[in-house]
């Protein structure tokens, strides 16, 4: 199972070319935190201009975990994705889940 994670504009459009995390979503937290809880394989996410700083926050706390090296690659490409869009006005991060309606 997969996690895709996409930047979208208010309207829905991609912002940028949608992509798959195989691996890191299974190390984040279930039980605490404000966003990551919520990311996983079975439904979707969205986090918002606003959220996207506390979202940035919990994946650099991961940075310090034991991670493989794909693990490590695919939080480097996510922490990247979301500094670059953090904080502008009618962009969404977004994880969808890939057995969600299953």
């Amino acid at each position: 199972m997969s996690v895709f994670v996409a930047v979208e504009d208010k309207e829905g459009e991609p912002l940028i070319d949608v992509f798959e995390v195989e691996r890191i979503y299974r190390k984040f937290p279930r039980d605490s935190g404000l966003c990551l809880r919520f990311v996983g394989e079975a439904e979707d996410a969205s986090f918002n201009p606003t959220q996207a700083s506390i979202l940035q926050s919990e994946l650099e706390a991961l940075s310090g975990t034991d991670l493989d090296q794909r693990e490590r690659k695919e939080l480097e490409r996510l922490l990247a994705v979301c500094k670059s869009h953090a904080g502008k006005r009618n962009e969404y991060l977004r994880f969808y889940g890939e057995a969600r309606g299953e």
